[in-house]
């Protein structure tokens, strides 16, 4: 298979499994996105849960597209592939789960009591400025991707 298309394919999987994630702990647990939503942190334990579990799959993703990436393309096309995979989930969470299900959709289940002040919920110019970070935070964790593919081959 094309390396291209395992590096679009490992980016799709991690993005599938971590909206997964994201929407089932709403669904279930949304308190854990109260600090999100500029209100009281509600279930911290869970919410780092959620969280580690989340950067596990995306650093996977990343790990996953280090090794594909390295053989064809050396470790700078590792880096960058690796890279890519968060800057591509950042541009995902903000089109897919906060503008086109939160957003768009408004799913009756997206509630959390506190929610209906929080105006900015609805606005895409606050998801599109809480999704920029993943570009910076890619740096570190494309490093680490890197580096287990620098010692894998």
């Amino acid at each position: 298979m094309d390396t291209l298309v395992s590096l679009a394919l490992i980016n799709l999987v991690t993005c599938v499994f971590a909206t997964a994630i994201v929407l089932a702990s709403w669904r279930f647990r949304p308190a854990i996105w109260a600090a999100d939503l500029g209100l009281p942190r509600q279930d911290p334990v869970a919410g780092a849960v959620v969280l580690v579990v989340l950067v596990l799959v995306i650093l996977g993703g990343s790990i996953a597209s280090a090794l594909v990436a390295v053989d064809e393309h050396g470790l700078v096309g590792a880096a960058i592939a690796s890279w890519a995979v968060m800057v591509i989930f950042g541009l995902w969470d903000f089109l897919v789960i906060d503008w086109w299900i939160f957003i768009g959709l408004r799913p009756s289940w997206f509630h959390l009591e506190g929610m209906e002040e929080s105006t900015f919920i609805y606005d895409w110019r606050h998801h599109a400025k809480e999704s920029i970070p993943s570009v910076v935070i890619g740096l570190p964790m494309a490093a680490i991707s890197t580096g287990v593919a620098a010692f894998a081959t």
